[in-house]
């Protein structure tokens, strides 16, 4: 299916990584005086893996909506697979993401993590199931979704950690190592640490997401998850 892929990376979350209580963190106060046009804010050397992923998960709690463009590419050992393009709509368990060919719409899925619906591009149905079963038919659980970084993922540790111009760069990797073992990598935005990109890489097969025109917390029309 299609939709395999398809932001496979999103609903992995890293909030276990540390057993201690998370300790505060104020994102830099970017000056709302400023011209659209200045220097974008880079990340601080200062601030560690565990503060930026505490700031990482403080979204978790005030991301209500979101709506992004997403590229998505992947690739095996450098040389280019496949390529995808969309845009992903979340409200709660509230799901929808679009694909695009040539700036066409060419499938739609949606669902409330209870029946997920499968269109084409002038909306008619192709398939509709239980979400449970489709996420079980899925490579690796694969699943569209964001968000829920509150949540408990006890099979992660943190492999490195950069400062790295506009991002801060998280490495995680699995406890137990096995023929099955990845690394997912987090680029946080240095302003305010929400993801710019998500890539997942096993085996030499690497997929990258990247977040554009990310909008947050904005009212949705119902009608968008019919």
């Amino acid at each position: 299916m299609k939709l395999n892929l398809i932001l496979t990376i999103l609903l992995f979350s890293s909030a276990a990584l540390f057993a201690q209580e998370p300790a505060k963190v104020q994102p830099k106060q970017t000056d709302k005086t400023a011209k659209t046009d200045v220097k974008k804010e880079v990340c601080d050397s200062q601030i560690t893996a565990r503060q930026a992923l505490d700031g990482l998960i403080a979204w978790d709690a005030k991301l209500k909506t979101l709506q992004a463009d997403f590229i998505q590419q992947t690739d095996f050992e450098g040389t280019p697979i496949s390529s995808s393009q969309g845009t992903i709509y979340k409200q709660n368990n509230n799901i929808r993401l679009d694909t695009f060919e040539e700036g066409t719409l060419a499938q739609s899925a949606v669902t409330d993590k209870k029946i997920i619906k499968i269109k084409d591009g002038k909306g008619s149905l192709i398939t509709s199931l239980p979400w449970d079963q489709w996420r079980e038919g899925q490579t690796n659980k694969a699943l569209f979704d964001f968000g829920n970084y509150g949540k408990v993922v006890k099979e992660h540790k943190l492999k490195s950690f950069d400062c790295d111009g506009q991002f801060y760069k998280l490495v995680l990797v699995p406890l137990k190592e096995g023929p099955e073992s990845y690394e997912l990598s987090f680029k946080l935005l240095a302003k305010d640490f929400f993801i710019e990109e998500i890539s997942l890489e096993n085996q030499g097969v690497r997929t990258k997401t990247t977040l554009k025109n990310v909008k947050k917390n904005i009212k949705f029309k119902e009608s968008i998850f019919k």
